[in-house]
């Protein structure tokens, strides 16, 4: 994609795991960049230096990130960042709105895990704007399988489901924000899968079995639809494979 002549670009949790490899890549293509962040002494909630942040800034790329996944801290915090930061940016004069999210987030039967259901309130608080937007839906990252192991563990084992999972390389995901931040214009909606398609309860099998964790993952009823979490229709397809191998594929 051709780079805009100028741009300057606010990453909003530009310190983050996402945010800082947006930012590399973008620098290194001679963009100008600014962090706004909590670590940067950025606010969007008490509105802390937004406005100082925003001066300039043609595209916003939003990937800011909380710890809270009850449904209330989640939704509280998503939504009223991104109303917030989207209506600073229309007073700014911001063109393009980048947010990154989950793939399957809105679907009718989607998870009803409090974060997700954050995610669909962000989504619909962005949409609420009047400022282009591109909603960048992402699977889960390669390198977070083994946090996905902790998060499903009790008493001491992993209770995972047959769902369908497909996890991307992270820097896979940092180049596609880089290529719809240097297009110029909103895209809708977009997707990225990885190249390799598993069932969640045979991923983290593998994964803890190859890292020598000796917790026992037991299959369990899925709790939703078996494909809710990967993409169902068009999508941008990464590259890596998982770096465990011999786990089985998904038919």
């Amino acid at each position: 994609m051709k780079e805009p002549a100028k741009v300057k670009v606010l990453i909003a949790g530009g310190r983050g795991r996402v945010g800082s490899k947006v930012a590399d890549l973008l620098e290194s293509r001679g963009v100008e960049v600014v962090s706004g962040g909590l670590d940067d002494g950025v606010d969007y909630i008490e509105g802390t230096r937004v406005a100082e942040v925003l001066e300039g800034v043609d595209t916003i790329v939003n990937v800011l990130n909380t710890n809270r996944f009850d449904e209330e801290g989640a939704v509280s915090f998503f939504d009223g960042t991104t109303r917030a930061l989207t209506a600073a940016g229309e007073e700014a004069g911001v063109r393009h709105h980048i947010l990154l999210s989950i793939v399957g987030v809105g679907d009718e039967d989607g998870s009803d895990i409090g974060y997700y259901l954050a995610k669909v309130a962000q989504e619909r608080a962005l949409k609420a704007g009047s400022i282009p937007y591109t909603v960048v839906r992402s699977t889960q990252f390669q390198s977070y399988v083994p946090v996905l192991a902790d998060q499903h563990t009790v008493d001491g084992k992993v209770l995972a489901p047959r769902d369908l999972i497909q996890p991307v390389e992270l820097d896979e995901l940092a180049a596609l924000l880089v290529e719809v931040t240097l297009s110029g214009g909103p895209l809708g909606d977009v997707e990225i899968a990885g190249p390799e398609r598993f069932h969640m309860d045979d991923l983290l099998r593998g994964t803890l079995a190859a890292t020598g964790d000796p917790r026992d993952v037991v299959t369990v009823e899925s709790l939703g639809a078996e494909d809710a979490m990967v993409p169902r229709g068009e999508y941008h397809v990464g590259k890596t494979l998982y770096p465990i191998r011999d786990i089985p594929l998904a038919s």
